[in-house]
């Protein structure tokens, strides 16, 4: 009899007795033992807001509402990690994770798949090899240039350069053709 008159009494607060239970974002968070910024994301997640705060008026909140949206979530979460276990369809799953790391070590062997860091390896060489090509140009047709310029003119520069393009090209490409071969006369 004594719990059905607060009931009653409660009832009887109205409006009055919610106010005096709407808290801050900052109680919340400080009554909850977190961050500012949790309260925050829990709020873009859905957490219950009494009052919508705007230009400097703080948003309110009722702390049991929010201790409620907690306690219903977690037990969202761990209902969806637990979930009710399916032997088949857990035996299927398994069965299927292991025919594909079957399926990679066999790749693996294969050659068809290599290590990320063989692979990272390969072609920091690879752009080091390119670099260092593409450097040795001016110095290494510069005189080429120069004749080139002065006796041919312009046609001459032009060819000379894609000489050495495809010069370089074909070093690149690990070619074993003759110097001479592709050139453009």
């Amino acid at each position: 009899m004594r719990k059905a008159r607060k009931d009653s009494a409660g009832e009887a607060k109205g409006k009055r007795g919610a106010r005096a239970k709407l808290s801050t974002r900052r109680e919340v968070a400080s009554a909850l033992g977190v961050h500012m910024d949790s309260v925050f994301h829990w709020e873009r997640q859905g957490l219950p807001v009494v009052v919508r705060g705007g230009r400097g008026r703080p948003s309110m909140y009722d702390l049991e509402a929010v201790r409620a949206w907690l306690a219903a979530r977690d037990q969202a979460a761990r209902k969806a990690v637990e979930g009710p276990l399916d032997p088949v369809q857990e035996k299927a799953a398994r069965d299927h994770w292991q025919a594909e790391l079957a399926q990679q070590t066999h790749r693996i062997r294969q050659r068809e798949l290599l290590p990320a860091a063989d692979v990272e390896r390969a072609w920091a060489a690879e752009v080091a090899g390119v670099r260092a090509k593409l450097l040795s140009l001016p110095t290494t047709y510069s005189d080429r240039l120069h004749r080139a310029s002065t006796i041919d003119g312009l046609p001459g520069v032009e060819r000379v350069l894609r000489d050495a393009v495809y010069d370089v090209l074909r070093q690149l490409a690990g070619t074993a053709e003759e110097s001479g071969g592709g050139r453009a006369a």
